[in-house]
């Protein structure tokens, strides 16, 4: 009896450890690998969703999982990864004019100018590629970034139609001639009028400020000069000299400040506008 029940033990633990072997397999397999795949990159987790996708691509290597797995790398920020999948399809895929604008995106995220606008001149404008008025976007767009002279007005703008155009105005118009302040002009203003030159950089308060404090320690040192109190005369004199020439310096800088910020207002509203037009390339809903 102990013998018979001894072997009914072995038999359902033999069973259950084969169902357990036969369940890891399933989930190893390379449809199921697929799914978690599939999964994490419509969740979002795009570092994960590419291993994964990698380990797919051994098994069954086509255009749909390699152009995943370059969005996928693209998403992340891994730009040569996602720029070196992307160049590498065929013109014969089905992928290929997508493929094509997404590598124009990551030469375009990679800073990568002067070869953004040769593989766009090669590839992006002959009159077969079906994205070529998008590709042409890219190649002007990509000026307002970079220190080269801008094209003619009337030919960056013809690529822009629409609501979007008054806004390309206005990126166009900034590049050309940016609304700085010379640092020069306003260290000048500050030397003939004191506080005057923090006017024209934009600081109204300081402005004002050096111009009262420097009238007023001039006027104390001159007051006490008349009255035949040369300590305080020269005291409050070299305090105003020093407000003064400290206003010239200060107000240069101003400038300088201003400059920056209002540099950085135009690159965060480029930013803002090429993220909100996915950079002008079209994207495939893999996850509808």
């Amino acid at each position: 009896m102990k013998k018979i029940f001894l072997f009914f033990i072995f038999f359902y633990a033999s069973g259950f450890s084969q169902a357990i072997h036969q369940n890891e397999v399933d989930l190893f397999s390379p449809a199921n690998i697929k799914k978690f795949a599939d999964y994490l990159y419509c969740s979002g987790d795009y570092l994960r969703a590419a291993l994964e996708y990698e380990k797919y691509f051994s098994a069954d290597p086509n255009d749909t999982v390699k152009f995943k797995i370059a969005t996928a790398y693209s998403k992340i920020g891994k730009y040569s990864k996602a720029s070196a999948l992307f160049d590498s399809f065929h013109e014969n895929s089905k992928f290929f004019p997508f493929a094509r604008m997404e590598f124009f995106e990551t030469l375009f995220e990679e800073k990568n100018y002067p070869e953004l606008r040769d593989s766009i001149s090669n590839a992006g404008l002959s009159n077969g590629f079906i994205f070529k008025e998008q590709a042409k976007k890219i190649y002007y767009f990509s000026y307002l970034y970079s220190n080269e002279s801008l094209p003619s007005k009337s030919d960056f703008l013809s690529n822009f139609s629409g609501p979007d155009l008054n806004q390309i105005k206005y990126f166009y118009d900034w590049k050309n001639n940016p609304p700085y302040k010379s640092p020069l002009l306003a260290a000048l203003f500050s030397a003939v009028i004191p506080g005057s030159g923090k006017l024209y950089a934009g600081e109204i308060a300081d402005g004002v400020t050096a111009l009262l404090a420097t009238a007023s320690l001039g006027y104390l040192s001159y007051t006490d000069f008349k009255a035949g109190h040369y300590f305080r005369g020269w005291l409050f004199g070299g305090l105003a000299a020093g407000f003064y020439a400290g206003n010239i310096y200060g107000s240069a800088a101003a400038a300088q400040i201003y400059n920056v910020k209002i540099q950085f207002d135009f690159e965060n509203s480029l930013k803002v506008f090429i993220n909100s037009k996915n950079c002008f390339v079209p994207e495939i809903n893999f996850c509808k």
